[in-house]
């Protein structure tokens, strides 16, 4: 998106390195250490600096005095609703697992504000190679009243509401950033020798190359008129040089970013950099990309996207509103470097620069699936969905919905695509119902084009297709859009639609569609995002550990390992743990009777690997299950399969695996698990 092209985007690591934050207001020497596990009170109105701060009767007043402590693990530190404090809160220490250090609220009415807006630079609330925190329950500002964007050749200095650094640091674990209002903090647009993308409403930043993330989770925030980005969250580790080359190894794991809502951003909506099997869902992002400086090379927006990463799902997200400026765009994006994405579930609408934007060709392997888009492309100068410099090689989009309305343009554009550039590709199953008057430019080379719909104006340059169908899919009630996800429900397909039925079957679809109901994997489908079929639920749901589109949820230490699967019985892929905190694995399957989880264990405690049902998902009772005899497979390694020691309750929907071993969080793997009917 933003997309960071070769030409564009090929920053050294001293321009993407972060600046220090500046306006510290103490510094980390001469700080007073407390005890554990206690709770601290702040209120700026009745509080006293002399105080001890252990009770609402004997609450601090200020930041000062909170950023001259070094807490400890457990501890927390409440801030009075309704009080408001000025400058920066920068309080030191670090928690441990299972016991982080927790900023919340405290007494009742409005959040507590912390206003940055007297910095020179930086954060409201800032913290800087420290680890195991909890921020919640704030309210956050961080606005100068002045233009801070830069111009074309000249930096503005960046500016946060929340910022979290790694800077010599490591890799730093759990973060939990949690139904905090992030508002008008005016960040730099240009931010001279900064990358601009890494500053705005809520951030996180690991520059060195040692340096990253692992178990971070941002939900349910409010981030509203910030500037560039909304939230960003970025480990620049990821290469040794050769920013178009990702290093597995070297990425930040165990992201979730959901539930958000993020609107009139400079920039970016939501950004994800350099992070393996990420998790964006349930995001809203609205109106991003309201900035650009004439001149500058790097106005690009776009309003969720994941780069330079492997294995992202972005999922049942809303994006709509986001401007062009002078290029991009688009609601969602895949952009340089990223490896085996996953996009599904999304509803794009009214976007200027369309729906997707696919950055070839040092991106692969992205599979595009059940999304809706509406009367996205508005601006005319891209296409709904744009490929840019070249389609990505093993890109798959199928069963999408596209609406095109009149006076519109560009099904599908390819941005800088020559000869050259083409990728392996293909398009399936999908409808473009098009009222506009565009024309379709993409490489053919390469490409698989297959069983879609065409409806309306058909330009010369529509796709061949062998089995295409060109009559009224006849939805709903076709033609506008309006924000929610429920509002897609117009473009179902109504009865006798020629949809319904006649589609590609194709493997590994997921398994459900957009609104959550059955796609065979033995019948043709319906085409589109919408699968208006009756088909028997399957009597099986198997995930073979390899992605997370099978499991309804997870834990944010969970990732994938596929290493040494020769020490695996050939396995390629298992979900591992990422810290040695509780880490689960939920599955949704109506009425399911049992299950045979393979588990793969290193001289681990058996005991605690765990198995809980539920018929909600909230409401979990303990399965008794027994295990075979761990069989040894290579260097230390041992197999065993758990099943329940009898049919779990009736009405169970929800099996949740857990690991809650302290002892190493790699030495206990699930591999293949097939829970039944």
């Amino acid at each position: 998106m933003s997309t960071i092209t070769p030409m564009r985007r090929n920053w050294t690591m001293a321009l993407i390195a972060i600046l220090l934050v500046c306006g510290l207001l103490l510094p980390l020497t001469g700080s007073k250490a407390y005890a554990a596990n206690t709770t601290y009170y702040v209120d700026s109105a009745a509080g006293s600096d002399t105080a001890n701060g252990t009770s609402t009767g004997t609450a601090w007043k200020t930041l000062t005095k909170v950023n001259s402590v070094t807490f400890q693990a457990g501890d927390k530190i409440l801030f009075k609703k309704g009080g408001t404090w000025n400058g920066q809160l920068h309080p030191l220490g670090s928690g441990s697992s299972g016991n982080p250090i927790t900023i919340d609220s405290y007494g009742t009415g409005n959040r507590p504000l912390i206003n940055g807006g007297s910095l020179a630079s930086g954060a409201a609330v800032y913290l800087v190679n420290q680890q195991y925190w909890v921020i919640q329950n704030l309210e956050l500002t961080n606005n100068t009243g002045l233009d801070n964007s830069g111009t074309a050749t000249v930096g503005g200095v960046p500016r946060h509401g929340i910022y979290i650094e790694s800077n010599g640091g490591g890799k730093l674990n759990y973060f939990r950033i949690v139904n905090n209002y992030v508002h008008d903090v005016n960040g730099c647009f240009n931010c001279g020798a900064v990358e601009p993308h890494t500053n705005g409403g809520i951030s996180m930043f690991a520059g060195g190359a040692s340096d990253g993330f692992n178990d971070v989770v941002v939900e349910n925030n409010i981030v509203d008129h910030v500037g560039r980005n909304g939230i960003n969250i970025w480990d620049a580790s990821y290469h040794t040089g050769d920013q178009t080359v990702v290093i597995a190894s070297q990425l930040s794991t165990g992201l979730t970013v959901q539930n958000n809502s993020v609107s009139y951003t400079d920039g970016d909506g939501i950004l994800v950099f350099g992070f393996k099997d990420s998790v964006i869902q349930y995001n809203v992002s609205n109106g991003a990309g309201q900035k650009m400086i004439t001149g500058f090379n790097m106005n690009a927006s776009a309003g969720i996207w994941p780069t330079r990463s492997i294995g992202t799902i972005v999922q049942y997200n809303e994006a709509y509103g986001t401007q062009t400026t002078d290029t991009d765009g688009q609601g969602f994006d895949v952009d340089l470097g990223h490896y085996g994405a996953i996009v599904q579930y999304n509803y794009s609408h009214d976007n200027e620069g369309g729906f997707i934007l696919l950055m070839g060709p040092y991106t692969n392997t992205s599979t595009i699936r059940y999304n809706v888009s509406v009367n996205d492309a508005y601006g005319g100068e891209k296409g709904v969905i744009t490929f840019s410099w070249g389609v990505p090689e093993g890109t798959n989009i199928y069963n999408n919905t596209i609406y095109i309305g009149s006076g519109l343009k560009n099904p599908i554009y390819c941005d800088g695509c020559d000869a050259n550039t083409p990728g392996t590709w293909s398009f399936k199953n999908n409808i473009i119902y098009n009222v506009g008057t565009g024309t379709y430019a993409y490489p053919s080379v390469g490409a698989t084009i297959d069983n879609n719909l065409f409806y309306g104006n058909h330009p010369a340059s529509e796709p061949a297709d062998a089995h295409k169908l060109t009559s009224d899919p006849l939805f709903v009630s076709p033609g506008t859009s309006s924000p929610g996800l429920s509002s897609a429900t117009g473009y179902k397909l109504g009865t006798g639609s020629p949809a319904i039925g006649s589609g590609l079957l194709i493997s590994g679809n997921g398994g459900k569609d957009y609104f959550g109901n059955i796609v065979s994997s033995m019948a043709a489908p319906s085409r589109g995002f919408h699968e208006a079929g009756t088909f028997t639920a399957p009597v099986q749901l198997t995930d073979y550990a390899n992605d997370w589109s099978v499991s309804n949820s997870h834990s944010a230490n969970m990732m994938f390992d596929s290493t040494n699967p020769s020490y695996f019985n050939g396995d390629t892929s298992r979900f591992k743990r990422s810290s040695t905190a509780t880490g689960y694995v939920i599955y949704y399957f109506a009425d399911m009777k049992q299950f045979a989880a393979n588990i793969y264990e290193f001289n681990i405690n058996l005991t605690k690997v765990k198995f809980y049902s539920s018929p909600n998902g909230t409401t979990w009772t303990l399965v008794a299950s027994a295990n075979t005899t761990p069989a040894a497979t290579a260097a230390g390694w041992a197999f065993t399969q758990y099943t329940p020691t009898a049919n779990l309750p009736t009405g169970t929907n929800y099996l949740k695996v857990e690991f809650s071993d302290t002892t190493s969080a790699w030495g206990t793997q699930l591999g293949q698990i097939v829970i039944s009917k």
